[in-house]
């Protein structure tokens, strides 16, 4: 069972979130919205949440170019969770691509489930029908926080445990990483966005209750 609601937890779903970017998509494109499903975790009676084993994630794609007909179009089972976020999928501008940061990792610990921060970026192409992941991406521990800016040529991720923002070029469907700028540690890089004239970055350093800003 599937949960069609944002960021609420019933049984055993839980939606990670849904990011979609329509607004500067040419007229007679599609138009994406996607979403992360986390179904790594169930509740039980009482309320407890309790971990299961992996495999069960998908991440949905659902073309909403016609608002009152939206329509699935993909499915892809590709690991990721409401833990680490709080923005860790984004399309491109022009609504070509769209990247997912898969945040932790599930290990088994004892008989149970627990969570290991990841570094996996995966890269989905849009225009393909289906859609379909054309490439996974290293990039920093935790990764969260992530922003593309209005030319669609460069990402910014902010990787909560390893305390830094990985910097990276969008060509296509091409995600190519060129820097690391790193902040002292435990202080949790969270988020990050761009601004709309795209010449600074805003970084969340969770853990310092301090806002970083980047040249970009």
């Amino acid at each position: 069972m599937h949960c069609v609601r944002t960021l609420i937890v019933h049984a055993s779903c839980w939606l990670a979130m849904g990011l979609w970017l329509a607004g500067s998509a040419a007229v007679g494109q599609a138009q994406h919205l996607v979403i992360g499903l986390d179904n790594k975790i169930d509740v039980n009676d009482a309320g407890q949440q309790v971990p299961r084993p992996p495999g069960k994630d998908a991440v949905v794609i659902v073309d909403i170019k016609n608002r009152e007909q939206p329509r699935i179009v993909g499915t892809l089972p590709l690991m990721n969770s409401l833990l680490g976020p709080p923005t860790n999928l984004a399309v491109a501008p022009n609504d070509s691509v769209a990247l997912v940061a898969n945040s932790v990792e599930w290990v088994e610990d004892g008989g149970t489930w627990k969570p290991v921060p990841d570094n996996k970026l995966f890269v989905i192409d849009l225009q393909g029908s289906p859609p379909k992941l054309v490439d996974t991406v290293t990039v920093g521990k935790q990764p969260s926080g992530m922003a593309i800016n209005k030319a669609g040529t460069l990402v910014l991720i902010a990787n909560r445990a390893d305390s830094s923002v990985t910097v990276a070029t969008l060509k296509g469907t091409q995600v190519t990483v060129v820097n690391t700028i790193t902040f002292p540690a435990g202080e949790e890089a969270a988020a990050v966005a761009i601004t709309p004239d795209s010449t600074h970055a805003l970084v969340a350093r969770y853990r310092a209750h301090k806002l970083a800003v980047l040249s970009t």
